[in-house]
């Protein structure tokens, strides 16, 4: 099992939702490979936490470049269009040599559909 799997609550109720998006987005902004992963916060929150009742997602563009910015905002504008909050974005490929790779990436909230 996964370390993310232990620390969240991991689901497949989500497959569907991430391969539709990634499909829509690598379809309607011509992005190339994407890859989307969601899922619920694990555990109950407060009520003043403004995560609760969130759940979160990241979509992943596995590419060795950077994005030029008005292709970055226009895959931005799409998830956006799909009714998702973001809240964390970076269009540059990086690489530590020897260490990883940093993809450009997109991170996401979204109000958890009822269940």
């Amino acid at each position: 099992m996964k370390l993310t799997d232990i620390i969240f609550e991991y689901t497949d109720a989500y497959k569907s939702i991430e391969d539709s998006l990634a499909k829509d987005i690598e379809n309607k902004t011509n992005s190339g490979d994407c890859f989307v992963s969601m899922g619920d916060y694990a555990g109950g929150r407060p009520d003043d936490d403004p995560l609760k009742d969130m759940s979160y997602g990241k979509v992943t563009f596995q590419t060795r470049s950077d994005f030029e910015e008005p292709h970055w905002d226009k895959i931005k504008s799409y998830v956006e269009s799909r009714g998702y909050d973001i809240t964390q974005d970076s269009r540059f490929f990086d690489d530590e040599p020897g260490e990883r790779y940093y993809y450009p990436t997109i991170k996401f909230h979204f109000k958890t559909p009822s269940k």
